[in-house]
């Protein structure tokens, strides 16, 4: 007899916040198109302003009613929601990289319970190439993100800074350190440094520079990682979501990318 081995299927969808990111996943589940058999089941967003034809529930209910939950929250708020979700022990795929580096606790808590996480690549590219080098061993690992000023207003660092980004008149690094200080600086800016220290070398040891630019158009990231045997270099350049310009327009298709693959028969990392 042949056994067909198990595996996660996941069904229900459910999305723990619907601004510009989750709204575009919960399109993109509720398209002609679809994603496999996947359906949304529910939403928890008490700021939504589109159910997108579903119920807009709590988190527990959410946890409840779903066989895999997409995080699209701000950071501070991730703690809360995977508190219910490990209890429970369903799956998550998270896109607040930033996020789980605030929050240490958070994976201290994943790694005791039953529950898988999921990290799309988010704004990044060549994060598969940085997997694969990490079993080489990776020597040094760094990542310059590039902003419009108005893509990083509000960020705690620029505040407790006191920087006058209206007044920058050219390209000017505005923050240079590690990926942990700069998830606590720039929490809504930098999942991508924190993506690249969970695919590369840890935080501590991950290099980050923020550079804003009064004259640049999109959000570019470049990073650069070396191995003994390896190095790579990507730049990506991207168009910053309109609804949300501290975020970019990949950020969700990567969700999506990576929902596409749960469901596909042959699925490319």
């Amino acid at each position: 007899m042949t056994t067909i081995p198990n595996h996660n299927v996941y069904k229900k969808i459910g999305i723990a916040g619907v601004g510009a990111i989750g709204s575009a996943v919960a399109r993109a589940l509720t398209c002609e198109k679809g994603i496999g058999e996947m359906q949304l089941e529910c939403i928890s967003d008490p700021y939504a302003k589109d159910n997108f034809g579903v119920d807009n529930v709590s988190f527990k209910a959410l946890t409840e009613r779903c066989d895999l939950i997409v995080e699209c929250l701000p950071a501070a708020v991730v703690p809360e929601l995977t508190e219910v979700v490990f209890k429970a022990g369903k799956d998550i795929v998270f896109i607040s990289a930033a996020g789980l580096l605030n929050n240490p606790q958070v994976l201290k808590d994943l790694d005791v319970s039953k529950s898988r996480a999921y990290l799309p690549s988010g704004a990044l590219c060549g994060l598969d190439g940085v997997v694969g080098m990490r079993e080489m061993g990776i020597t040094s690992s760094k990542i310059a993100s590039t902003k419009p000023p108005k893509g990083l207003k509000g960020a705690p660092y620029v505040v407790e800074n006191n920087i006058d980004l209206d007044a920058l008149t050219k390209k000017t690094c505005i923050f240079e350190g590690n990926a942990y200080d700069a998830a606590k600086g720039f929490p809504a800016n930098v999942n991508v440094a924190a993506s690249l220290s969970f695919a590369g070398i840890p935080a501590d040891k991950t290099r980050v520079e923020v550079w804003a630019d009064p004259e640049a158009t999109g959000n570019m990231h470049e990073i650069t990682v070396k191995s003994d045997y390896s190095t790579l270099v990507s730049r990506i350049e991207n168009v910053p979501d309109p609804v949300n310009p501290k975020s970019s327009a990949l950020t969700a298709q990567s969700i999506v990318a990576t929902l596409r693959n749960m469901s596909a028969k042959l699925a490319v990392y």
